[in-house]
């Protein structure tokens, strides 16, 4: 027992320091957060890792080759049944055991090396030191453990500096101690934490003070952008101020977006609030209902491209996750084609508000989500084709549609669908009269468009040939309203990303066409799967409705709208083309802290292919284990025979006295073999004692070991045919085990 105790050491230091450092990167690795899964999953590494330093020969090479077993599966399912992406999307499956092994090899050396536990100890107090500045969200588990793995090597340098007689052995003190920081543990996650975090404010101002210092400094070396004042940050705002002054050009990284499943896209929008109404020059949100025009906005223009040939022509499918990084904000930033999981919603505190889906608090560093969508090839012709012309959406459409994606997008009525058409032109349909150079401006742009849509695309294509700029100057005084403003931009013909967002959702409105304002990120994914989102990338951008295909985003900003089109099946190789069912990828908001971990697999019987898998992975296991105890029996068995009488009577002695305990009739520590055959002779018949006269004539060196070895082996036949009449459900067991 002792033995095993002392290897308890290093699972004591490495499972909850790698549990703590799993929950503190969950969302860096792709994990929404850890898990008692993936806590489960370290624990298991730990004590794997434990027993390979117990075990010794066959046992070792088991445990090693069923964890190789364990691991490849993952790898082998990917390359089978899934997409490359796969392995990337889901690293942690490798990441997780990498973790859990690196911590174990620390607390190996912080077993024999002093200067190894003073560093560890020190890498816990700066990694909370720089969260707690940072303003980095940790769950409380992770900062209790954290505090763990400090108490333990506090007790393990105390037992160390501690002088004592009797047994010193650091390795087995701290395994007796463990219980006990287990349950201060155990107390400390059970008490309650307040909602707010504690201020730190004597600390925060300490900070504050140095960070001004540093500020001043540099500040006489570094030239400083334009006063605060007069600063207009292009793009997501939860207040969205007018399109003036100029655009401070922040390479903060504010989001960090992994792709987690779709098509690769050059670049996507991500929008976070939809304006409805201009304010003089200011863009507002004034709607507040929740009638489900995200869930309608999305189902209508899926049902209006189904009816296409090529689904994937027009719409593509894209899936990531959001994780906040340098940025708060009560809106949840979401693809412009997206449709919510209403129960998930209500779990995580997030309503809607017209289009808007917002937090109801505000959330800041380390909140994680899933969210996925389609984007829209609006810029190519064969779009502009359909556009022309788009057909009535019937009833019978939407039933047959709508039906194909369950959750809360089949509850959503066709008469409901009516409604919100209305809906959509009462709100953002504004009464807005231009002035007659700004009327000339769109008759001469738009001569030849045939249709709404096209004509919208000529003014987009025409506002793109203007100069962006990131310092437009002031707008003059005489500029109060839209119209004001649309004159004004014409004649200047220079802005940047809001004042042709702006100018857009103008000219529809003098189209009569329902328009609002979007602002956001335009993200340039390119091949990558994952991007840090700078302040730079943030951007403004127009929607219009068009009844029967939705909302279509319209970008007029020079530079920004050329990736938002792709090569159609039509120009690609000639090889046939089936359509796939399209599932649609669903919001799964996350909370910063431990949560389930959530993975979309989109493929038709994934559920199956994993059951299959898994069983597989079983059976493999079972089976080289069984192969290896099977080749070891029979290894043990030649062994036996091979060996001379004398080896023999110590075999046959250690299976004897083994049966005699399965029987109840152990033999005492104190007691001999004389005193032991006495005992039994009352209760066992004499034929299976017999061996024992013998086998102490042989210790003596009085007795033949060849008969002894055959009196020996009789006994140990005697022992288990009543071994079997007493026990026979553990008899065949012990058989069954013995032959394998």
């Amino acid at each position: 027992m002792k033995r095993f105790a002392s290897y308890l050491y290093e699972p004591l230091l490495a499972v909850p320091a790698s549990i703590a450092v799993l929950l503190m990167i969950a969302p860096e690795i792709g994990l929404p957060s850890a898990s008692k899964a993936a806590a489960l999953y370290l624990i298991i590494v730990g004590i794997a890792c434990a027993l390979f330093r117990y075990l010794h020969g066959k046992y070792r090479l088991i445990l090693v080759v069923s964890a190789a077993i364990v691991l490849l599966l993952p790898a082998l399912y990917g390359l089978r049944w899934v997409s490359s992406g796969y392995h990337y999307a889901h690293r942690y499956f490798w990441l997780i055991p990498l973790l859990g092994v690196g911590c174990d090899l620390c607390a190996v050396l912080c077993r024999h090396f002093r200067i190894m536990r003073y560093l560890s100890a020190a890498a816990v107090i700066a990694c909370l030191t720089v969260c707690l500045i940072e303003k980095y969200i940790l769950p409380q588990a992770c900062v209790m453990l954290f505090l763990t793995v400090l108490l333990l090597l506090l007790i393990d340098e105390t037992q160390l500096l501690w002088p004592k007689s009797g047994h010193t052995d650091r390795a087995l003190h701290l395994s007796f101690v463990a219980p006990f920081v287990a349950i201060w543990l155990g107390l400390a996650l059970l008490m309650p934490v307040g909602e707010r975090p504690y201020d730190w404010a004597a600390f925060r101002n300490i900070w504050h003070h140095i960070q001004d210092f540093v500020v001043s400094l540099t500040q006489k070396t570094v030239p400083m952008g334009p006063d605060d004042m007069d600063v207009y940050r292009a793009g997501f705002s939860e207040d969205p101020s007018s399109p003036e002054g100029s655009v401070l050009e922040n390479e903060d990284v504010l989001l960090r977006l992994e792709r987690t499943g779709g098509s690769a896209a050059d670049a996507f929008y991500l929008a976070g609030q939809y304006c409805d109404t201009l304010d003089g020059l200011n863009w507002r949100a004034t709607v507040t209902d929740d009638t489900r025009d995200c869930e309608f906005d999305y189902m209508e223009t899926l049902c209006a491209f189904h009816e296409t040939d090529h689904f994937a022509d027009f719409l593509q499918a894209i899936e990531f996750r959001v994780t906040f990084r340098k940025f708060h904000s009560r809106f949840l930033l979401a693809p412009t084609k997206t449709i919510p999981d209403r129960t998930l919603l209500a779990r995580d505190g997030i309503s809607e508000e017209g289009r808007n889906l917002v937090y109801n608090e505000r959330k800041g560093i380390n909140n994680s989500y899933v969210i996925g969508g389609y984007r829209l090839n609006r810029l190519h012709d064969i779009f502009r084709q359909f556009m022309a012309d788009p057909a009535e959406l019937t009833e019978e459409n939407w039933l047959l549609h709508s039906n194909e994606y369950p959750g809360s997008a089949s509850e959503i009525s066709y008469e409901g669908y009516l409604a919100y058409r209305e809906r959509m032109t009462s709100r953002y349909l504004h009464p807005f009269a231009v002035s007659d150079s700004v009327r000339a401006y769109i008759d001469t742009v738009t001569e030849g468009a045939a249709s709404p849509f096209e004509r919208l695309m000529c003014i987009a294509q025409d506002l793109a040939g203007f100069t962006y700029t990131t310092s437009p100057g002031a707008l003059p005084e005489s500029v109060t309203d839209g119209s004001s403003f649309l004159t004004y931009f014409l004649t200047s013909q220079q802005g940047y990303c809001a004042h042709f967002a702006t100018a857009m959702t103008l000219f529809a409105w003098a189209e009569g066409l329902p328009a609002r304002y979007v602002t956001g990120f335009l993200v340039p994914l390119g091949s990558s799967d994952s991007i840090d989102v700078t302040g730079s990338m943030a951007h403004a951008w127009c929607e219009v409705y068009f009844e029967n295909v939705g909302w279509i985003p319209f970008d007029a900003t020079p530079g920004h709208s050329d990736s938002a089109f792709w090569t159609v099946y039509s120009e690609r190789e000639t090889t046939p083309w089936t359509p796939i069912p399209h599932t649609p990828t669903v919001v799964t908001p996350t909370p910063a802290g431990p949560a389930e971990v959530t993975t979309i697999i989109s493929e038709r019987g994934s559920g199956l292919r994993i059951l299959l898998f898994v069983l597989l992975g079983i059976a493999a296991l079972a089976f080289f284990a069984v192969l290896i105890l099977l080749l070891d029996r029979l290894r043990s068995r030649r062994r036996f025979r091979q060996m001379d009488s004398s080896s023999r009577i110590r075999v046959l002695y250690r299976r004897n006295l083994r049966v005699l305990g399965y029987l109840g009739l152990p033999i005492g520590e104190e007691e001999t073999l004389a005193e032991y055959r006495g005992r039994l002779l009352p209760l066992l018949p004499d034929e299976t004692l017999d061996w024992i006269v013998p086998y102490e004539e042989f210790l003596y060196g009085t007795a033949d070991p060849s008969s002894v070895a055959a009196s020996m082996q009789d006994g140990y036949d005697t022992l288990l045919e009543e071994f079997r009449r007493f026990h026979p459900q553990m008899y065949r067991l012990y058989r069954f085990v013995n032959r394998v």
